[in-house]
Parts: structure tokens; C-alpha cells; sequence
């Protein structure tokens, strides 16, 4: 698929996001009943899902194609644990700098996230998220992007989309920077089941924390709301920052090291040098798409804020 398609693909998840939203307002207002979290957090997903894969099957191309799959060794299964572990401040870092401008969206979920069965949601937040988004993001859109021959254009756009997928600034800021470091381990394997199972080990352990002690995403904001002054505060940031440079580089090695295990290595390294096409990412619909997502997520601070 092309990146044309793959862009009015990205347009059409923003719309059906935003039906599910309203057929969802519309239903409270009229019921007083709520969704149960399960069921939202399955819709919620379907939206991303099924305009993905229809485009894919309306455009002629075989998932297989357009979403690599290829099984990957024992090895680089271990080490991806190892990659997940390693970008824990690096996310942190980021959360934390969000929550300067924006509340953590994940903190303020987590009170309803925890008086449901922890199984449920290592189901849907632990395993189908993950697996909806990857296909999504890392498979579809990035692999369409990259048949443009730009690759890291096409890591940091799909990652930006993938962020802004969230509707919320909070999880857009870290959600883009772990999109790119989820199509990094894509890009050393040449397979979407790397970058799930990343994904689903960093979303099984946050769901694990929140049920146990604390959130580690939400750990930032408690740091910064007991620091008395200005100068605490960049003190703060600036450790998470240290870490996150500290602990991010050592991830690109075990990237690297992947690639090694997989056969990749060359191709990896030599991202930066490969050849381009003469071909602009952006389009009209991906430009409506964007134009839409902010201003949904303006209007959700702005009704945050008078809450």
C-alpha cells in the first residue's frame, strides 16, 4: 500500500475515534450509563483496527506484505526485554516534561483502571492494545511509508501519528518517542512481532504497577508535586534527563545487537544512507487527519481545565 492510501487510512481512524466518542457522550447523556472499561478499551481499538486493515484489503495487498511478521530468535526475544527495561527513563523523562503543560492522563485513569480484574486488563491494555497498535502503526503505516525509500521520515512520522492517536498531549509526548524507539527494534528485526512484544511488555508492567505500588509512568508527577521551588524542579528534570540519555543509547546498542542476531546489521546501519524516492509523506487527508486530532485534544485540556 502506498503512502497515499496509508495517510487517508490515518483520516479515517481519526473520524471513526472521534464517531465512537460522540455515539459514546450521546449514550451516557441519554442513559447515565456508563461503558464498562473492557468494552471501551476493545471499541477503542477496533476504530484504529478496522480502517487499517480495510484499506489494506480495498488497495489490493496481502496483510502479509504490508504487515511483517517473520518469526524472530530466542535471543532477540531476551534482549528486547532488555531494550524495554533500558527506555523506562527515557518514557519518564518525557512524561515528566509533559506534565509541566498537561495533566498524566494514564494517573488520572488509574483509580478506574485497578477496581477492575487485573486480568482484564492485561488483556486488553497488556496484549490487544499492543497488538492493534503495532499492526497499525509499525506494520501499515510505517511499511507503507517506508516503500518511499525514506525511512527515517517514515519512523518519525508514523511514530508522531501514533503518539497523536492517543487524542491527548500527555500520552502524544511520550506515545511519538516510544513509537520511534518500537520501529527502531521493527527496523533490526524487519518484523511487527518485535515491536509487539516491547509494546506488551511495557504496557503488562505499567498495568502490574498500577495494581501493586504506583504507576511508573505517573511516578514523575508525584516527584514534581512535593519539590518547593524552581530550582528542585529542574534539578528533577535534569536527572530524568541524564538517565534517559544514559540508558537510551545503551538501547540503540542492543538495537544494534538485534540486528546482529537477526542478520539485519548492514541494513541497519546504514538507515541514514538509503535511497529516497521522490515522494512527499504529507497529504491533503493526513493534514485534515492532524488538523482534527489537535483540536480535539485542545478541547479536551480546555474541558479538563474547567473541570
Amino acid at each position: 500500500m502506498d503512502y497515499r492510501r496509508a495517510n487517508r487510512a490515518y483520516l479515517y481512524m481519526i473520524l471513526s475515534t472521534i464517531a465512537f466518542v460522540a455515539v459514546y457522550t450521546i449514550w451516557i447523556f441519554r442513559t447515565g450509563q456508563d461503558v464498562p472499561l473492557v468494552a471501551n478499551n476493545i471499541i477503542s481499538e477496533m476504530m484504529i483496527l478496522i480502517p487499517a486493515i480495510a484499506t489494506v484489503l480495498y488497495a489490493g495487498d496481502r496483510l502479509g506484505v504490508v504487515i511483517p511478521l517473520k518469526k524472530i530468535k530466542l535471543p532477540s526475544v531476551l534482549f528486547t526485554a532488555l531494550y524495554v527495561v533500558l527506555l523506562f527513563p527515557l518514557v519518564t523523562f518525557v512524561n515528566s516534561l509533559s506534565m509541566l503543560f498537561v495533566d498524566n492522563t494514564i494517573a488520572g485513569l488509574s483509580g478506574e483502571i485497578v477496581m477492575m480484574p487485573m486480568w482484564q486488563m492485561l488483556l486488553t491494555i497488556g496484549l490487544f492494545g499492543p497488538f492493534v497498535e503495532e499492526i497499525v502503526f509499525r506494520g501499515v503505516l510505517l511499511q507503507s511509508y517506508q516503500r518511499t525509500g525514506k525511512i527515517i521520515a517514515s519512523i518519525i512520522l508514523s511514530s508522531v501519528l501514533f503518539g497523536m492517536m492517543h487524542m491527548n498531549f500527555n500520552q502524544f509526548a511520550y506515545g511519538a518517542v516510544m513509537g520511534i524507539m518500537l520501529a527502531i527494534l521493527v527496523e533490526a528485526t524487519g518484523s511487527v512481532l518485535t515491536s509487539f512484544l516491547a509494546h506488551a511488555i511495557f504496557n503488562t508492567v505499567e498495568v502490574i504497577m498500577m495494581y501493586s505500588t504506583s504507576d511508573m509512568l505517573s511516578e514523575a508527577e508525584s516527584i514534581l508535586d512535593t519539590l518547593d521551588g524552581k530550582y528542585q524542579l529542574l534539578l528533577s528534570i535534569g536527572i530524568y534527563f541524564v538517565l534517559a540519555v544514559i540508558f537510551t543509547a545503551i538501547a540503540v546498542c542492543v538495537a544494534y545487537k538485534i540486528s546482529q542476531i537477526e542478520g539485519r546489521s548492514e541494513f541497519f546501519i546504514n538507515i541514514p544512507r538509503c535511497k529516497k524516492q521522490g515522494y512527499k509523506l504529507i497529504t491533503i487527508p493526513l493534514i485534515i487527519a492532524v488538523i482534527i486530532a489537535v483540536a480535539y485534544m485542545f478541547l479536551v485540556e480546555y474541558l479538563n481545565n474547567l473541570a
